[in-house]
């Protein structure tokens, strides 16, 4: 990647942070439908611009640039597709919390919890806010597409991005569902190939493909190209989830183990099941009786961890990750991409890889 390139991404999250803040600022008159929903309003600006890595934004950015997007980053219109995908992210976390019942999101309150909280002790507080959440993130996905919508992009171009969009909210969705199912099935019936789908589904394909691609496409690149990039990004986003497993271990190995992790809520992680696949029965069948009891307890916390820790998953699926980055580093060499596209990319992942080692990709 050109040194010149290179320092203008470096530049790139303070300008996405200002252009965020100016976003919710110069639409809070759009969005004022009284006195009921303002403190919804402010709350909303809050939680969206709670300080992440913003990966999805500065993925697409960096893609756009390096397939030779002819405009500079701080383009109003390369910012507001950059943002469409933070907005995008924005309300899946809102109904994901939901979903999950979670209490925290970035060490504050989700946004049900903060509705919740300005109700008080009123009765039903808690499914009040719970509805309200679920709402304002059907608002979120609206101004999501609105702000992709109204860019200055060709409006061939922009069609075509809008298509790719809706089309990795629907796998998200789908991801989603299967998240949940899977976690009604003991560990025996959950297969490491339906955690994979589920992996590639909910997080991949709005993580790291729907930047990367929109990025991209953006930038004017042909579809033969979008299509080689799509499949590129498929074992890095695994490897990047795997990672995300990993670093919640060893969260949930520390302090506060009894927090909310997806071990405890009944999720269906890789490293459960390559837990379970590498131990003898009677350890299976305790760490299948551990993860049917929903109690958090600390009993069955140390059990769980005491498994996990004896079957090798750790650093198994430590092993595995190094080999799909690896995998991705083969295959871009081997690509169709100019050696500025390759350059570009091997950029992005390592930026993005850098982020998230210690806390994981949300």
């Amino acid at each position: 990647m050109p040194s010149s390139l290179r320092a203008e991404l470096q530049q790139a999250p303070a300008l996405f942070e200002n252009f965020l803040a100016r976003f919710f600022q110069e639409n809070a008159e759009r969005y004022a439908y009284g006195d009921l929903f303002e403190p919804l309003y402010l709350d909303l600006t809050e939680f969206v611009g709670r300080r992440g890595k913003r990966i999805r934004p500065m993925l697409m950015l960096a893609a756009y640039r390096a397939f030779g997007g002819s405009r500079p980053i701080e383009d109003h219109a390369v910012l507001r597709s950059a943002l469409s995908l933070e907005l995008l992210h924005a309300f899946i976390l809102i109904h994901d919390d939901v979903i999950d019942q979670s209490e925290r999101r970035r060490g504050l309150p989700t946004f049900h919890k903060l509705v919740e909280e300005r109700l008080g002790k009123s009765d039903g507080a808690a499914r009040v806010g719970g509805n309200v959440a679920v709402v304002i993130g059907d608002i979120l996905f609206a101004m999501a597409l609105d702000t992709l919508r109204t860019t200055d992009f060709a409006p061939a171009i922009r069609d075509a991005a809008l298509s790719h969009f809706l089309r990795y909210i629907s796998d998200t969705g789908a991801g989603e569902i299967y998240d949940i199912l899977l976690g009604t099935r003991d560990i025996a019936r959950v297969s490491e190939a339906d955690i994979a789908r589920m992996y590639t589904l909910k997080t991949t394909r709005y993580t790291f493909e729907a930047p990367l691609v929109l990025g991209a496409l953006l930038a004017g690149v042909s579809d033969d190209l979008l299509h080689e990039l799509a499949e590129l990004i498929e074992p890095v986003g695994l490897a990047f989830q795997i990672q995300n497993d990993l670093i919640e271990y060893q969260q949930f190995k520390g302090v506060d183990r009894l927090r909310q992790t997806d071990i405890l809520e009944g999720k269906k992680t890789l490293l459960l099941r390559v837990a379970y696949d590498h131990l003898e029965d009677l350890d299976r069948s305790f760490l299948q009786l551990c993860l049917s009891t929903r109690a958090s307890n600390d009993a069955s916390v140390s059990k769980i961890e005491q498994l996990i820790d004896k079957s090798g998953a750790v650093g198994l699926l430590a092993r595995r990750m190094e080999d799909l980055f690896q995998k991705a580093e083969t295959d871009l060499s081997h690509s169709s991409f100019t050696p500025t596209q390759a350059d570009g990319l091997r950029e992005a992942f390592s930026l993005v890889r850098q982020q998230t080692q210690h806390t994981g990709t949300q």
